[in-house]
């Protein structure tokens, strides 16, 4: 009998082609006896990209772009320093999908080199998920001591996770890792940098079933084994010789430095899937945007002067000036963008929800600032009176001249 194996991922549009490149590789080892249905849950993605990532189904394989803006969009989700907001979805997939009670989430900065539906069928007994132990190492001890006591061989990395979702309903797993992170994020230095990795982590301590760690080879350690505990370096070097699964963790990534141990993997995937040289061109494209960014910072400079470190604001605006500001406060942490408002409503915007003015009223008592971003004179007074009429009390409000003439 044909066996359905569902998978999850998510994307953004900067990683759609490592996302393409993972999905291909699932294909590319997958026992043609089995059915594949594999979905990428979305909140603005292009219609290309979307096009492009579904016309990797095939004859025993189905893949499907799921917009779940209406299940994510009320969770107030916050970005971290290293990680998009979709890091967190995978927390919403029994929601988004309450039609399986088993289903794999996999990162998209992996390659899968066995098939998956092996992994499908462990048992998961009677735990919520099915996870890789993560690598115990002196700087995973520090910080997982600090977020919870966590003794680091007992915690994972949830980048592969094989989820039962009506266990995972049942223990209500999502509820209690949301109330960690929104404590987390009133903290004026947030302690779970790892978003909701570390909360899973303190959530599901000791409560998980722990799998072969084939399924998720962290591929960071190979060029710093001498940071991993002694005790834990054999059989990491046993696991490198036929991992079943390369995930890319950590800043380095296999399309940024090729010529790292194992990046092979990933361009000779992407070669046989076809877009090796689109790959390297989005390489060479997203260095040019990071420069685009930083032009921008200069050239709309954040008002830090009116501004108190560590405090939380609001941005009204989403156009270039309200994109700066945003850009920078992630780069600078200088101060939490807690609400993102303008007109123009009811999107994502660097992974976060822009919302409506009346946001700004709704939730005045979250934010010390109001920032007008935006660059016309004329037009941020108007701003100015509107958002007064709203009832904005006018000490909140900030707007100065922004943009810097360069000579």
């Amino acid at each position: 009998m044909e066996k359905i194996i569902p998978i999850v991922t998510t994307t953004d549009s900067a990683y759609v082609l490592n996302c393409y490149i993972s999905l291909f590789s699932i294909i590319n080892v997958s026992d043609k006896r089995n059915i594949y249905h594999i979905y990428i849950m979305i909140t603005d993605l292009a219609q290309e990209d979307i096009d492009l990532l579904e016309s990797l189904s095939g004859q025993h394989v189905t893949v499907r772009c799921v917009d779940i803006f209406d299940i994510v969009k009320h969770a107030e989700l916050q970005r971290t320093a290293h990680f998009p907001v979709q890091t967190y979805y995978r927390m919403f997939i029994p929601l988004a999908f309450p039609e399986y009670e088993k289903i794999l989430y996999l990162d998209s900065d992996l390659c899968v080199l066995h098939d998956i539906s092996e992994l499908f069928d462990s048992d998961l007994e009677e735990y919520a998920v099915g996870v890789v132990r993560d690598v115990p190492c002196a700087y995973l001890d520090r910080h997982d001591r600090k977020i919870g006591n966590l003794d680091c061989t007992k915690t994972f990395n949830s980048g592969v996770m094989l989820l039962n979702t009506k266990v995972f309903e049942e223990n209500y797993v999502r509820e209690k890792c949301l109330d960690l992170l929104s404590e987390d994020y009133k903290r004026d230095k947030r302690k779970l940098i790892y978003a909701d990795n570390d909360a899973l982590n303190i959530v599901l301590y000791e409560q998980c079933k722990l799998l072969d760690d084939r399924w998720n080879f962290q591929w960071q350690y190979l060029w710093k084994m001498e940071t991993m505990y002694e005790e834990y370096r054999k059989a990491y070097k046993n696991t490198a010789q036929e991992p079943y699964i390369i995930h890319f963790t950590g800043k380095i990534k296999p399309w940024t430095h090729p010529d790292f141990p194992m990046a092979d993997t990933f361009w000779d995937l992407a070669e046989k899937a076809g877009i090796a040289r689109r790959a390297a061109w989005k390489s060479i494209v997203d260095v040019r945007k990071e420069k685009e960014i930083y032009d921008s910072c200069t050239t709309f400079p954040f008002p830090y002067s009116s501004i108190v470190p560590r405090s939380k604001i609001a941005i009204y605006g989403a156009g270039q000036v309200g994109k700066a500001f945003y850009k920078q406060m992630q780069i600078t942490n200088y101060a939490e963008v807690v609400i993102w408002a303008d007109k123009n409503h009811g999107r994502f915007q660097y992974g976060k929800v822009i919302e409506p003015p009346c946001t700004l009223l709704e939730k005045s008592a979250e934010y010390q600032y109001a920032i007008i971003a935006i660059e016309d004179k004329q037009i941020a007074g108007h701003a100015w009176k509107d958002l007064i009429g709203l009832g904005i009390p006018e000490e909140k409000l900030v707007w100065s001249q922004y943009k810097i003439e360069k000579t």
